[in-house]
């Protein structure tokens, strides 16, 4: 196995040197076949592997600005000398975690055997779930028929033909009836009786059981005033929301929206309103009984979509982070969260082409369950997940789902009013002592409300930070998308980078407070990471400049091992200068502060443990001018 890594790996070398010599880019193709770790069957544009794209963070973007290179083959190597971190990486093992979810045990533990529920059951992925296609130049989404959703139907009828088998083999164990199921998780709904859901969880195909609502509250609390704009200002979100970047939807997981508010009207911000609680699989069954797509209840979505979209009809203010459309998906009822809807949620803005899809959702789940499962294959399917932190902290390992998620940006929360740290907020680590939260954005500021069409109210826990930091993540995907970057996981590293925090981290702040990179210059790219390999990339650093900052982040599945990588920084002397060197993480984030050696920089991607063979890494550096 070793020896065949190893010749792989020559391969992709000579195939990057033959690139470079001929003076040609990696092809969209190229990039297909060489990055493993993108299921690409439709042949969606993803990024090549090992192009470096370069251009100014500056108030106005020339085109000559805009650069791109190949890192020379010789900066792609096997590090033979690579030595003993200075700190012990083993982690001990991994806890086991329960199959059944906290409330479940808890129902089981205080009701009858008899007593029926309504559940979800997840079973063993046996599906790879692809890179879907893009709106094509003459689809409209609309009308419905599109390549994605010929896809999404293919994926239905593979899911019902596996899901029936394992559902025979569950017949065993106990008695569960089926009255839904999912395509973007192996995962069905139905009703068991309590009594049987411990034997149903010995059976080897099941990975995780959960309520379909478990009484789970939207991730809010409140207290004293501040304006939008004061949040804006904090996450330096203006500049970018000056470009005009205003396409396609972002689609936001809540309690639905108040469409009727002056800040959402003249120009219209909402897009879709549906409700997933009620309207079926599609989430717009409007005959259905009691559908209602508005926020009724909690008072939650409303500022939710404010944050995320609101226009400037009640003054600069309170206008929101970006003029991006927004697709609604109320997932909650009056009495909490419904998990069915929530996975209903994420299907229907996958299927509705949202690239963003934020959730206002503190499900009490491990990464295992449904949720979680969910967001992970969202982020497979092309779509960037950012959700909240959840607000259950201040104590250790209290992160929900699905912010708990392995490729998800989990976010917590300081105070738009002097920065302090917002103390309730859900802290990791995940039960594989990944760090979470993985960003955090303020808090606590002014927005609207659904009381009337002009109210403002103040929005505030984990709830109050997600919707900064998905609006940031959208904007900075349509700032990349106009120097020809497609791939969702170059926008994490982007937002990794976008914090303020070096290593080492810790689970109440992780990468740092968000602050978007402006006045300098930014490079980034992707790479495919081995065992013990190095990947030089040079950067040209010229007189004057300061403060340089690096980040990776890459993608990991909740079952496959982890892989241990490094960012260092070295000057041009040779010295390193910094290094982002955790041993549990999947991102690094590190930085050289104050006036800059003008010259070659090298950032230094090191696999320094991969046990998988291979993984793919964004990464995304930038200094000031």
């Amino acid at each position: 196995m070793k020896t065949t890594r190893i010749w792989q790996f020559k391969v992709i070398c000579i195939a990057v040197f033959m690139a470079s010599v001929m003076g040609c880019e990696l092809t969209k193709d190229t990039a297909k076949k060489t990055d493993n770790n993108i299921y690409n069957p439709y042949q969606v544009k993803i990024d090549p592997l090992n192009i470096v794209r370069s251009t100014s963070t500056s108030k106005y973007v020339k085109d000559q600005e805009r650069v791109s290179y190949k890192i020379p083959a010789k900066n792609i190597y096997v590090d033979k000398k690579v030595q003993k971190k200075d700190y012990d990486p083993d982690r001990g093992d991994t806890p086991r975690v329960s199959k059944i979810s906290p409330v479940l045990q808890e129902w089981i533990s205080r009701k009858g055997t008899d007593d029926s529920a309504k559940i979800i059951i997840t079973f063993k992925e046996h599906l790879r779930i692809p890179r879907l296609p893009e709106l094509g130049p003459n689809e409209n989404r609309e009308k419905g028929k599109t390549r994605r959703a010929e896809a999404i139907e293919k994926l239905k009828r593979s899911r019902e033909k596996s899901q029936a088998k394992y559902l025979k083999a569950l017949e065993e164990y106990g008695s569960f009836k089926k009255t839904e199921s999912f395509w973007l998780v192996n995962s069905v709904v139905g009703t068991v009786r309590l009594g049987d859901v411990k034997r149903l969880a010995k059976s080897q195909d099941v990975v995780y059981l959960q309520p379909v609502e478990g009484g789970e509250k939207p991730p809010a609390d409140a207290n004293s005033n501040n304006d939008a704009q004061d949040g804006r200002a904090r996450i330096v979100s203006d500049p970018y929301f000056n470009l005009g970047l205003a396409n396609p939807w972002i689609g936001l997981l809540d309690t639905g929206v108040r469409d009727t508010h002056d800040i959402f009207n003249s120009p219209d911000h909402i897009a879709w309103m549906r409700d997933c609680v009620n309207g079926g699989n599609n989430c717009n069954n409007t005959s259905a009984p009691n559908y209602d797509p508005t926020d009724f209840s909690w008072n939650h979505g409303t500022s939710s979509a404010g944050l995320l979209t609101g226009n400037n009809r009640l003054s600069n203010a309170f206008r929101g982070v970006t003029e991006v459309r927004t697709d609604s998906w109320q997932i909650y009822t009056a009495g909490g969260l419904n998990s069915a809807a929530a996975v209903r949620g994420i299907q229907a803005g996958i299927a509705a082409f949202d690239k963003v899809l934020v959730g206002e959702i503190q499900a009490i789940e491990s990464e295992a369950g449904t949720i979680a499962t969910a967001a992970d294959n969202a982020y497979d399917a092309g779509i960037i997940f950012v959700s909240a932190n959840g607000n259950y902290g201040p104590n250790a390992s209290t992160v929900a789902s699905p912010g708990i998620a392995h490729k998800v940006l989990g976010v917590g929360g300081f105070m738009t009013d002097g920065g302090a740290q917002y103390n309730n907020q859900g802290r990791g680590p995940a039960t594989d002592s990944r760090y979470k939260p993985d960003i955090q954005a303020p808090t606590w500021s002014e927005t609207a409300s659904n009381t009337s069409d002009t109210a403002l109210r103040v929005f505030s826990g984990t709830s109050g930070a997600t919707p900064y930091a998905a609006a940031s993540a959208m904007l900075a995907r349509n700032w990349l998308r106009q120097f020809g970057t497609y791939d969702n996981g170059q926008t994490y590293a982007f937002m990794i980078l976008y914090g303020q925090n070096e290593w080492p981290y810790d689970n109440t702040v992780g990468a740092g407070p968000l602050k978007m990179a402006t006045n300098g210059h930014a490079w980034w790219g992707k790479a495919s990471v081995g065992h013990h390999t190095n990947i030089d990339i040079p950067i040209q650093v010229g007189s004057g400049k300061r403060d340089l900052d690096a980040a990776l982040w890459w993608p990991e599945s909740a079952s496959q091992s982890h892989n241990d990588i490094d960012v260092h920084l070295i000057d041009p002397s040779g010295v390193e200068r910094a290094k982002g060197y955790s041993g549990i993480s999947v991102f690094e984030r590190t930085g050289v502060n104050g006036t800059l050696q003008t010259g070659t920089w090298t950032i230094r991607i090191r696999g320094y443990s991969v046990p998988t063979g291979a993984q793919t890494v964004y990464w995304a550096t930038h200094i000031r001018n």
